[in-house]
């Protein structure tokens, strides 16, 4: 693993936890700001940081499983999902519903693309209906409660890609199309935001017309999407580096850098942390795969 920056390495470790909520760790539970790795059993790639829980959960892009982090308790796996098929179980993003459920997609590698979820029970589930050649990556929950997917088709090796709006119930219905790879998605209040990883462009639109795109930045092969601080937003980079872009004149800076390859992240405004799911991507030397957790002042 490379070293963290050395800003990051000055930075304050703990800070204490105001959470009363009976869904939280004990009040007297220590927050982990950082900078900290913990090496995984599983490949993170999408996570979701669940304020009211004060709970993190990790799409495992190795093993068809979602995992979660709580301070206080570590990492344990939250659910094991169905359907995985034997060589392609790599899941996308994973997000959380108003209801509880959890929700995250299936690459599949064109032959066994999925939407997936978890109900607050436990149970778990597959979207029925939908085209397996559809390879998910991205996903997001607008403020309305919608569900929005990201995709693309592969056609004589040209990519196609989309964004949809996907039910539960089994229907995928495209908003945004003539995009080549979309890998993040995120709805903010009124507006989306796409990243696309071969364009090397994040776009933006007001969700009442998704399909009228303009460029806010363009960034060498940008990864999935998180709000961060201050309200710009956040993606990483295949070079170790987490960027952060300002969403009133798209430009970009480090806001940590001197990892592997930064997939999914996730920031906790309250406990001023960002989490960051760390890919090992070189295995001549071991495979060793982390969730960052990364103090953000």
């Amino acid at each position: 693993m490379k070293p963290l920056s050395s800003a990051l390495l000055f930075c304050a470790l703990l800070c204490a936890c105001d959470d009363s909520d009976p869904g939280s760790p004990d009040s007297g539970t220590q927050v982990e700001r950082g900078p900290r790795a913990i090496p995984l059993e599983g490949d993170p790639n999408g996570l979701f940081w669940d304020a009211t829980t004060q709970t993190l959960y990790i799409a495992d892009d190795q093993n068809h499983r979602l995992l979660k982090y709580r301070d206080g308790e570590g990492v344990s796996v939250a659910a094991t999902l169905p359907d995985a098929p034997a060589n392609s179980p790599n899941l996308g993003e994973v997000v959380r519903l108003q209801d509880g459920t959890l929700v995250t997609v299936r690459f599949g590698f064109g032959n066994a693309g999925a939407v997936l979820f978890v109900r607050p029970d436990g149970t778990p589930g597959t979207v029925p209906g939908l085209p397996a050649n559809r390879r998910r990556i991205g996903l997001t929950v607008t403020k309305d409660g919608r569900l929005l997917d990201s995709y693309f088709v592969r056609n004589n090796n040209v990519n196609v890609g989309s964004v949809a709006h996907v039910t539960l119930e089994g229907t995928e219905t495209e908003l945004v199309g003539a995009l080549q790879k979309p890998v993040g998605v995120l709805a903010v209040e009124d507006t989306l935001y796409i990243a696309d990883q071969i364009a090397g462009k994040v776009y933006r639109s007001p969700l009442s017309n998704p399909s009228s795109l303009t460029t806010l930045a363009t960034i060498a092969e940008p990864d999935l999407l998180a709000l961060g601080p201050g309200g710009s937003l956040l993606t990483g980079t295949r070079q170790g580096t987490v960027l952060r872009i300002s969403t009133t004149d798209g430009s970009t800076s480090a806001l940590a850098t001197g990892f592997q390859q930064v997939r999914g992240l996730a920031y906790d405004a309250v406990n001023r942390r960002l989490f960051a799911a760390d890919h090992d991507d070189d295995e001549t030397n071991g495979t060793t795969h982390f969730l960052q957790i990364i103090p953000v002042d």
